[in-house]
């Protein structure tokens, strides 16, 4: 029973020690005047494909998308809480850019922050179709991934879509998304995106 009882000890050890490792972490506030967050897409828990280019990559479990939204939500306040006069920009991919869109939906008042989405699978209809959230069935995934929708407010939202990515546009079929690298065919780097850009890029 003891050894039972070290071996899990060690075990459980060794994955926080791994998780520790692995996970972004909070960066301290740095007053800079303009900072960026980035979460990126499915399995991609550490929004690793932001992380050369923001200032704060968002660490979750892409099988929950809730915790991407609450972790997105809580260092978006706890940066704007130290540096209220830094404009804040937010940048998502794929599953990433719809946790991201749903959480501008439900901030649409917030000023001084603009957000990019990348393959957004909310993505309205036009030009194209809609994004994979508009599949019939699309429900069952739950809040807050299911439905697409441009209810953004005031909040300025650039959202860049690939012609031939099946992720964002659904009649795109998914050739290019399995085989032609559509949907990583994107400039993550946040800094070369204006801080009010908005509207559609579709390409």
């Amino acid at each position: 029973m003891r050894r039972a009882t070290a071996l899990f000890a060690a075990v459980l050890l060794a994955f926080l020690s791994l998780t520790h490792l692995t996970a972004p972490k909070a960066h301290a506030a740095n007053c800079i005047g303009n900072w960026a967050i980035g979460i990126g897409g499915l399995g991609d828990n550490t929004s690793s494909v932001f992380i050369p280019y923001v200032d704060q990559p968002v660490g979750y479990n892409s099988l929950d998308p809730m915790s991407g939204f609450r972790e997105l939500d809580r260092l978006f306040w706890l940066h704007r809480s130290r540096c209220p006069g830094d404009h804040i920009r937010l940048i998502g991919h794929s599953e990433g850019a719809g946790i991201l869109h749903a959480w501008v939906t439900a901030h649409q008042n917030v000023g001084n922050a603009n957000a990019i989405l990348l393959a957004d699978p909310k993505r309205a209809p036009g030009p194209g179709w809609g994004g994979l959230s508009s599949t019939p069935g699309n429900w069952i995934v739950g809040y807050p991934l299911a439905g697409v929708d441009n209810w953004f407010g005031n909040f300025p939202v650039l959202t860049v879509c690939n012609h031939d990515d099946q992720i964002c546009d659904t009649s795109a079929g998914w050739w290019g998304y399995l085989f032609g690298g559509a949907h990583n065919r994107y400039d993550f780097n946040v800094w070369n995106y204006g801080d009010w850009d908005s509207g559609v890029w579709y390409r």
